[in-house]
């Protein structure tokens, strides 16, 4: 197929008009069943991409909006003893005269405002900005792309993620004005909705919200698609993993699993997994701490961890790859290099 479609797909029109029936037919079927699938994995490639980049934007947002209203505040654990200490010692002064001398009335504020801006409160913002740019700009151009691929699942766990797949298909010419589901309609939630966004998706009275339960269906089918747990029909890169298998595979597992020298069961090849990731890991904190890294450190860039490496210096060539020049001149190549 592959070489089929590369002979294709280097001929005009005229050319295929030139050849045999047979020949220009194969050709041609094998060329669009490539671009099909290849057309298929760059559509998935797109949706997993847009569905990481609402996400990650809203978070970088609210991140914003946080650092720049917000100023951290150091030394909590002892400026928070200051008050505490001066309100023990003196119960029955007024406030503004006990605690604003010993910390200060902008230290308070600032106390005060970070503590607002908590983990719950970051999440509820991060919500409220996803909703807002999912349903005024990225809504109208899901259901298109959603309705293009062929959601297919072979892993009966994953079945809420399809059946809330079919659900959304059944509102798709639904007016978005319509903010609830109805009640006959059964919305999944376990293994589609996160606990954090439980509160966004169903109100006091038990009505599941449209916006927010979409945004959680993508999240959900974007990261099955991932592992592979859900595959698309027609496509090449993101098909059916049991395509990959051999056809023998079921009745000679145990063969195949040796062959790649790995246990048949998971466990166990989580627990070497595991085992040899955290000793990697602690190879690697160990050489930081002795510095014998080889010049890596462990940094931040935009306030987060960032891991910083030494720039490479030009390695030279070994010999027996440098050009010979009586070879270069004897062969009539350049003479950079005589393989040409």
């Amino acid at each position: 197929m592959a070489a089929w479609r590369a002979r294709a797909i280097k001929m005009y029109p005229s050319d295929f008009r030139h050849t045999a029936q047979d020949v220009r037919v194969t050709l041609l079927a094998a060329l669009c069943a490539s671009r099909q699938a290849e057309i298929t994995d760059a559509l998935v490639d797109l949706l997993v991409a847009l569905v990481h980049k609402i996400n990650a934007r809203a978070e970088r947002r609210v991140e914003k909006q946080l650092t720049a209203e917000l100023k951290k505040v150091r030394g909590k654990e002892g400026i928070l003893f200051k008050p505490a200490t001066a309100a023990v010692d003196k119960p029955d002064e007024v406030v503004r005269r006990a605690l604003f001398p010993v910390v200060g009335e902008k230290t308070l504020r600032e106390l005060v405002a970070e503590a607002k801006a908590n983990e719950k409160v970051f999440k509820a913002k991060v919500r409220t900005t996803l909703r807002s740019s999912y349903s005024s700009y990225y809504r109208q151009m899901l259901p298109p792309l959603l309705a293009t691929l062929g959601f297919r699942c072979n892993n009966t766990a994953y079945r809420p993620v399809m059946d809330a797949m079919r659900l959304l298909k059944k509102y798709a010419d639904v007016d978005g004005k319509t903010r609830f589901y109805d009640a006959a309609d059964a919305a999944p939630m376990d293994g589609v909705v996160r606990k954090d966004w439980r509160e966004a998706v169903v109100d006091e009275r038990g009505r599941v919200e449209r916006i927010p339960y979409e945004l959680c269906v993508l999240v959900a089918l974007r990261d099955a698609v991932r592992r592979r747990e859900i595959h698309i029909e027609g496509a090449a890169r993101w098909r059916n993993p049991e395509d990959d298998l051999p056809g023998d595979f079921e009745a000679t597992r145990a063969v195949h699993y040796a062959a790649i020298r790995r246990p048949l069961n998971p466990r166990a090849f989580i627990a070497d997994l595991k085992r040899r990731m955290t000793a990697g890991l602690d190879r690697l904190s160990a050489s930081l701490a002795d510095g014998s890294a080889g010049g890596v450190k462990v940094t931040t860039r935009k306030g987060e961890p960032w891991i910083t490496c030494p720039s490479w210096s030009r390695w030279t060539s070994p010999p027996d790859l440098r050009p010979s020049r009586t070879r270069s001149r004897a062969a009539g190549a350049c003479w950079t290099c005589w393989t040409c």
